[in-house]
C-alpha cells in the first residue's frame, strides 16, 4: 500500500498523477498545493470522489511553508502507520520564457532558482525522516536541462539555467540518500499540453504521467542518480 507525495498537485501534471494514483485504492497520496485559496475545485473533486487523497499546503518557494510540511506530513502518515515510498517534486515555474542569455532578469533568475531549485532541495531535507527504504524521490526536470538539447534548442533561458542546476540538486541527493537506500532520479515530462507547456506542446498529460508512473514503478536502486524521459529513455546530461 505505496504513499506518495507531490507538490504542484492542483494543476497540470500534478493533477495528472494524483488522477491516475487515486484510481487504485491501495494507495495513498498526499497532494500539495501551494495554496490552499488557489483554484482547487478538481483536485478536490478527486479527495471527495476517492477518499485516498489527503490535500495540504505547501508553498515551494517558502522556506517558511516548507519548515512546516514535517509537521503536516507526520500528521498524515500517523494516522496510515506509513511511510513515504514515493516524492515527487512536481512544483516548478517558468515565467520568462522569452528571456536569452542577453537578457536576463536577476529577480526571475532568483525566483526560478528559489521554486525549481531551493524549494525541492528544502522538500526533501524537510521529509527524509519518513522516507520508507527504497523511496524513490523524482525531480520533475525538463529536456531544456540537458546541455546536449540546449546545444540544438537554446530556448528559455531563465528556466533552463534553474532546471540544470536541479539536474545538480538531483546527484547530490543520490549520493547523500544513498545511506538511506533511497533512490533519485530526473525526470522530463516531455514537451506536455499544459498551461505551462504552452502551445506548440505535443504530449497529452495522461501520456506522458502514465509513462512516468511506469519509469519509477520499475526503478532500480543502479538508477540512482539519473536522468530519464517519460518513456523511459535515457537523457543525455
Amino acid at each position: 500500500m505505496p504513499t506518495y507525495f507531490l507538490t504542484g498537485a492542483n494543476r497540470g501534471i500534478g493533477l495528472e498523477f494524483v488522477r491516475q494514483l487515486s484510481a487504485s485504492p491501495s494507495n495513498t497520496i498526499i497532494a500539495a498545493v501551494r495554496s490552499r485559496q488557489s483554484d482547487l475545485t478538481a483536485l478536490k473533486a478527486l479527495a471527495k470522489a476517492y477518499r485516498n487523497v489527503r490535500i495540504i499546503e505547501c508553498d515551494a518557494s517558502s522556506t517558511d511553508s516548507i519548515a512546516a510540511l514535517e509537521f503536516r506530513v507526520a500528521e498524515i502518515l500517523s494516522k496510515t502507520g506509513a511511510d513515504l515510498n514515493y516524492l515527487f517534486n512536481v512544483a516548478g515555474i517558468n515565467t520568462t520564457s522569452t528571456d536569452t542569455s542577453l537578457n536576463i532578469d536577476p529577480v526571475s533568475l532568483q525566483r526560478h532558482m528559489d521554486v525549481n531549485v531551493l524549494g525541492p532541495a528544502k522538500i526533501v531535507e524537510t521529509l527524509r525522516r519518513y522516507l520508507a527504504r527504497g523511496a524513490v524521490v523524482m525531480n520533475l526536470t525538463s529536456g531544456l536541462a540537458s546541455m546536449t538539447v540546449a546545444r540544438h534548442v537554446p530556448k528559455c533561458c531563465t528556466y533552463s539555467i534553474s532546471k540544470a542546476a536541479q539536474n545538480m540538486l538531483s546527484l547530490h541527493q543520490a549520493r547523500d540518500l544513498r545511506r538511506s537506500h533511497a533512490v533519485v532520479i530526473c525526470m522530463d515530462p516531455g514537451w506536455v499540453k499544459t498551461r505551462m507547456g504552452g502551445k506548440g506542446a505535443m504530449v497529452e498529460a495522461d501520456v506522458s504521467v502514465a509513462g512516468m508512473l511506469e519509469v519509477v514503478q520499475n526503478i532500480k536502486k543502479e538508477d540512482s542518480g539519473k536522468f530519464f524521459r517519460f518513456d523511459g529513455a535515457a537523457v543525455a546530461w
